[in-house]
C-alpha cells in the first residue's frame, strides 16, 4: 500500500474516531522482512562494511566470517582491527582507531552507506565501539554507524546480527518511515509510532535509527490483540492457521518476549521478540495439553488466523516499552541490587522520554542471572519497562 493509499484509509478511520485521533501506531516488520529478502528493490536493504574490534585477528578465514548467509550476502567488506573488553570491563588490546578509520574509508570508497561495528564485551564495556563511531564519523561524516551494543545481547554473533541487519536496513527503513509519516498528515498533527518486537512502540526517530527493533513486531502485536479482544491480561493465545497452530503467550498485558531467538529470517537475534512454538494443527486439537506450556488456569484462547487483523488491534492498543541486557559484575548482594535499581531507572528513563504519560512507568520484569562460567561476581541483567498501569 503506497502512502496515499494509507493516507486515504487513515483519513477514513479517523472520521470513525469518536474522540479524534490523538496518535498512530504502525506495524511494519511484513515490509523490513520483505527488504531483508529482496534487497535489490526499492525499499531493499543496502550492502554494509563490518568492523569488528577483537584482541586478535582470527587465524582461520572462516572465523572471521559470519556463518549465516543471509547476513554474508550483504556484506562485501569485512575488517577486524584490534581493541575490545572482557566481560568485567578490562581492556584485552589496545584499540587501533587508525586501521578502523582506515577500513570506513575503504567502505566509503567501494561505495557502502553503512558500517557495523561490533567490539568484543561491548555489552558491558561499550567505550571501544564509542570510540571507533566518534573517529569513523569524523572522518567520513556521510557514513551511517550501526554499534552493536545498541541493541544489546551477550554473543559476539547475535550482536554482530543484530547491527548488520540494523546497518542494511537503515535507508529502507527510512524510506518507509517517510511513507508513513506522509500517510498520517491527513489526520492533523498527531504523533507517529512503529510498533516493536518486543510487543511496545518506539518513536518515528527511534526506528530510523535502530530498525531491526521492528522485525519481529508482527507476531507481537498479534498476541497483543487476541488478548485485548478477549479481554485478558494473562492468556495463551493459539493461532491457527490451515494446518499450523502458532503458540504464545501475554502475560501482565504484554506478549511474552526473550532476546537470542531465531525470527522470521532464520538468524538468531540480540532484539527481543515473540516466544512461540509452532504445531500441527490436528495434534492440537487432539491433545492441547501438549502444545501448552505448563497447565495454563483457564483455557487458552483459540483464534483462527484471518478472522481479525489482530496485529492491527495490538498496534492500536500498544505502549511504549524498553528492553535493557547488559553484564554487571557485583562484589556483593548490596552492589548488585544497585547496579540493577539503576539499570531500571534506566529502563524507565527510556520509557519516559517515549511520550508515555508522566509517572506511568513501570518495571515488567527484572533479573540477574550469575554467569557460572566466567568469574564469581557476573550477572547478567535484564530489565523490560513499560508504560500504563499494571493490569
Amino acid at each position: 500500500m503506497g502512502a496515499r493509499a494509507l493516507g486515504t484509509v487513515l483519513h477514513e478511520l479517523g472520521n470513525l474516531a469518536p474522540h479524534g485521533v490523538r496518535s498512530v501506531t504502525l506495524e511494519i516488520s511484513d515490509l523490513l522482512v520483505e527488504a531483508v529478502r529482496r534487497p535489490r528493490t526499492d525499499l531493499g536493504v543496502t550492502p554494509v562494511s563490518v568492523l569488528r574490534v577483537l584482541p586478535r585477528v582470527p587465524r582461520h578465514a572462516a572465523l572471521a566470517d559470519h556463518p549465516s548467509s543471509t547476513l554474508r550476502s550483504f556484506v562485501p567488506h569485512r575488517t577486524t582491527v584490534s581493541g575490545g573488553h572482557d566481560l568485567f570491563g578490562t581492556p584485552l588490546a589496545p584499540l587501533d582507531v587508525p586501521s578502523a578509520v582506515e577500513a570506513a574509508r575503504e567502505a566509503r570508497r567501494l561505495g557502502l552507506e553503512a558500517i557495523a561495528v561490533v567490539a568484543t564485551g561491548a555489552v558491558g564495556a561499550p567505550g571501544h565501539e564509542s570510540a571507533v563511531a566518534k573517529a569513523v564519523l569524523d572522518a567520513v561524516p556521510d557514513l551511517r554507524v550501526s554499534l552493536s551494543h545498541e541493541v544489546g545481547g551477550m554473543g559476539l554473533l547475535v550482536r554482530e546480527t543484530a547491527a548488520v541487519l540494523n546497518a542494511a536496513l537503515l535507508s529502507a527503513a527510512g524510506r518507509l518511515v517517510d511513507r508513513c509519516q506522509r500517510a498520517t498528515r491527513p489526520l492533523g498533527d498527531v504523533p507517529c509510532w512503529f510498533a516493536t518486537g518486543d510487543g511496545g512502540r518506539v518513536s518515528a526517530e527511534r526506528l530510523r535509527a535502530l530498525p531491526v527493533l521492528g522485525l519481529q513486531a508482527k507476531w507481537a502485536m498479534t498476541l497483543l490483540g487476541a488478548a485485548v479482544l478477549n479481554g485478558r491480561d494473562n492468556a495463551t493465545i493459539v493461532v491457527e492457521d490451515g494446518t499450523t497452530c502458532t503458540i504464545g503467550e501475554v502475560r501482565d498485558g504484554l506478549p511474552h518476549v526473550a532476546a537470542d531467538l531465531q525470527g522470521a529470517l532464520g538468524v538468531r537475534l540480540a532484539a527481543p521478540q515473540p516466544v512461540l512454538t509452532t504445531t500441527g494443527t490436528e495434534s492440537f486439537r487432539a491433545g492441547p495439553e501438549r502444545s501448552l506450556r505448563g497447565s495454563p488456569d483457564v483455557s487458552p484462547v483459540v483464534i483462527g488466523n484471518g478472522d481479525l487483523d489482530l496485529a492491527t488491534v495490538g498496534a492500536a492498543s500498544c505502549e511504549p516499552t524498553s528492553w535493557v541486557d547488559l553484564v554487571v559484575h557485583a562484589g556483593s548482594t548490596d552492589e548488585l541490587r544497585q547496579q540493577q535499581r539503576a539499570t531500571e531507572d534506566r529502563a524507565c528513563g527510556m520509557v519516559a522520554t517515549s511520550d508515555a504519560p508522566p509517572g506511568s512507568e513501570r518495571i515488567v520484569e527484572s533479573s540477574a542471572t550469575a554467569l557460572a562460567y566466567v568469574r564469581a561476581g557476573t550477572y547478567r541483567l535484564r530489565v523490560r519497562a513499560a508504560a500504563g498501569a499494571r493490569p
